[in-house]
């Protein structure tokens, strides 16, 4: 059984504590997932690719590996993020078709800070996602989850900047 659930952060603020360091556990093939999940949706929507960060990786992880299924609050840095997670097979492709799904929920009239919008933000140029399987995100008769985060740099969905970073 899938469940995907997802929130959305926007940091505009530099966090007081840096980003506990980690070996980045993430294969090639999953860095390249994440890259063309989100270029993907981004070229749909005039924004240039994204690149990978290992150190946006690395925070990403370090949140991951807490398996709370809520946002870190700016403590791994100024950094937009993103959260899914879901049970059974739930991958890569799944977290990030969750986030992009939201656009048909974009009014560009009253804009609003979304997964969606972080995903395709235009002066974003760098990524980095996670990854940890989890006890206790969902009720245990659904099996572990599969908790994905994504850190974005520059932080998107900032307030007053969506007309010119959300091509919709």
């Amino acid at each position: 059984m899938k469940f995907a659930a997802a929130t959305f952060l926007s940091l505009t603020t530099a966090a007081l504590a840096s980003p506990a360091r980690f070996v980045v556990r993430t294969s090639a093939a999953d860095i390249q997932a994440y890259l063309d999940g989100h270029n993907t949706a981004r070229a749909q929507h005039g924004a240039n690719p994204l690149t990978w960060s290992d150190d946006l990786a690395n925070a990403a992880q370090s949140w991951a590996n807490g398996c709370k299924f809520q946002h870190s609050g700016g403590s791994l840095g100024p950094y937009g993020e993103n959260l899914a997670a879901g049970t059974g097979d739930f991958t890569i492709a799944d977290a990030i078709g969750a986030w992009v799904n939201e656009a048909s929920s974009y009014d560009p009239s009253n804009p609003q800070p979304s997964h969606f919008t972080q995903v395709v933000w235009k002066s974003t140029t760098q990524l980095g996602c996670a990854v940890q399987a989890c006890n206790g995100i969902f009720d245990p008769s659904y099996g572990v989850a599969q908790y994905y985060v994504c850190e974005y740099s520059p932080a998107g969905n900032v307030i007053g900047e969506f007309p010119q970073n959300v091509q919709a």
